[in-house]
């Protein structure tokens, strides 16, 4: 049987990491994007290519500031897409590798999902309220409303989903509707 690789992406607040805590409790392997992200800034090249993006003081002793790099970039799309790009070659790299030592289907979440070109065997999309997102982010990070407004607004958000999960209700209703799916997706 061939291992299914599917996609979990939304937006911001739209409650992908419950999604995928859910699938992890369930026994599911997942990987994190943001997470590969981060060894990604790890790395000294792309901790300079930042700097000379951005300046000196959003690199600290090889290390991103990154409040002050949100602050930033998500303030000015083109300044945006230009920082992203430093993370999308190395973070494939480490996605594809990671996803070749697991032997089963494997479930990757992931924020900005037209980062790179992968062959996904599907695509879900969890969605939720924009105000409740909103409201998510402010708690969650610590960001004024307008911060919150400018990362929303900045997202471009997956139109080629196979399956949206809607997070519009308690816990206990979203752990059922990731059951649906599971059972939509593995099962074809």
């Amino acid at each position: 049987m061939k291992r299914k690789v599917i996609a979990v992406t939304g937006g911001i607040g739209s409650g992908k990491s419950t999604v995928i805590n859910i699938l992890r409790r369930a026994g599911y392997a997942t990987i994190d994007c943001d997470e590969l992200a981060r060894e990604v800034a790890e790395y000294p090249e792309v901790a300079e290519n930042v700097r000379n993006l951005l300046g000196d003081g959003y690199v600290t002793d090889g290390r991103l500031n990154r409040k002050a790099i949100r602050d930033r970039v998500f303030a000015d799309e083109k300044l945006l897409a230009r920082y992203n790009e430093l993370f999308f070659d190395n973070t494939l790299r480490l996605l594809k590798a990671r996803i070749e030592e697991i032997q089963g289907d494997v479930f990757v979440e992931i924020s900005v999902f037209y980062a790179f070109e992968y062959h996904w065997d599907a695509v879900w999309l969890v969605t939720s309220d924009e105000a409740e997102r909103k409201r998510r982010v402010m708690e969650r990070d610590g960001v004024s409303a307008n911060s919150a407004d400018e990362i929303i607004s900045s997202q471009k958000i997956c139109s080629d989903y196979t399956v949206n999960i809607v997070n519009d209700g308690d816990f206990e209703l979203l752990r059922r509707r990731v059951e649906r799916a599971i059972a939509e997706t593995l099962n074809r």
